[in-house]
């Protein structure tokens, strides 16, 4: 999960979570603080380039369940506004 983004203060952290959207899982922004951090670097001082990425073995990879997955951010800035995207993206998992 790549993405550009922007706050007139500057980017603090990025807070990045994937679930299968089966799970019936509806993450909450106070649920997202305690998730992984995406690797923000800042193109600019308002714009920061995050990526997360998640390594698994192939056959961690094989267990995971097909079908849509959602991504829940939860970005920072650097005053310390929050912005929350319950599912900011999809993607389908295929074996």
């Amino acid at each position: 999960f790549t993405v550009s983004v922007t706050d007139n203060s500057g980017i603090k952290n990025l807070r990045v979570l994937a679930w299968p959207a089966s799970s019936g899982l509806a993450p909450t922004a106070a649920e997202m603080r305690d998730v992984e951090e995406a690797t923000c670097r800042a193109t600019s001082a308002t714009v920061s380039k995050c990526t997360y990425t998640v390594k698994s073995s192939a056959r961690e990879a094989a267990s995971l369940p097909e079908g849509v997955w959602h991504v829940s951010a939860l970005l920072t800035a650097k005053d310390h506004d929050t912005s929350f995207a319950p599912q900011a993206a999809s993607f389908t998992v295929k074996h």
